[in-house]
């Protein structure tokens, strides 16, 4: 039988969540304090005050703690990924193929936002453990508004929303890790993306066998 593939379109531009201002000013120090090498789990308040051009106190009428930032932080990043590749998916009826646009998206911002990434994928593993349960529960909330997508715009037809969920949930794991090679080695971009995409294709692939009769 003919298997329905994933579909591809132009690639947007990441977007940024409405929120107060000195909220903002908070979540993008962060950011660029983690572009500048710093680790999500031991950001200072101080210091983040002072990269935000803020009052210290005035953290606490936005967080309760650093770990409501660090959540926040996660959060937005995720949203970023998530906005986009909904845009991808939206024009996906109009084009053959969205897996490969949505691969380039994801690398696009990879490199855009290099440093925040590869900390987060740090934090995942590597920090302490309400920061790593943090990063879980971005990376499971990836996973399902995958699988809301694909589902609601009909991607991936005949497919149960369990079923998308045990894709997306190691496709999700693989292409974020693989994104690390093109970060350490941006030249095998393209060999990188290649892989990405077959590992894709074969999850998607393989579903569809399974659910196919004993003949």
């Amino acid at each position: 039988m003919n298997k329905p593939q994933l579909q591809s379109t132009d690639t947007p531009a990441p977007v940024t969540r409405p929120m107060a201002e000195g909220k903002r000013r908070l979540i993008d120090a962060a950011l660029e304090l983690i572009n500048k090498g710093a680790s999500l789990s031991t950001i200072g308040i101080r210091e983040l005050a002072r990269e935000a051009n803020l009052n210290h106190n005035t953290f606490y009428r936005h967080f309760s703690n650093t770990d409501e930032l660090a959540s926040e932080v996660a959060g937005e990043l995720a949203a970023q990924v998530m906005e986009g590749l909904k845009s991808v998916r939206a024009k996906a009826t109009r084009h053959a193929d969205a897996t490969g646009e949505s691969i380039e998206y994801l690398l696009n911002y990879v490199e855009q936002h290099a440093a925040a990434f590869a900390a987060g994928l740090r934090e995942l593993h590597g920090g302490p453990p309400n920061t790593r349960a943090i990063m879980r529960a971005v990376m499971d909330q990836i996973a399902r508004e995958s699988v809301e997508q694909i589902s609601s715009m009909e991607l991936a037809p005949g497919l149960t929303e369990e079923t998308l969920l045990s894709i997306t949930s190691p496709v999700t794991y693989y292409l974020f890790y693989r994104c690390l090679d093109v970060i350490d080695a941006p030249a095998r971009r393209g060999e990188v993306a290649a892989e990405m995409e077959q590992f894709v294709r074969q999850m998607f692939l393989g579903a569809y066998a399974l659910q196919e009769p004993a003949q």
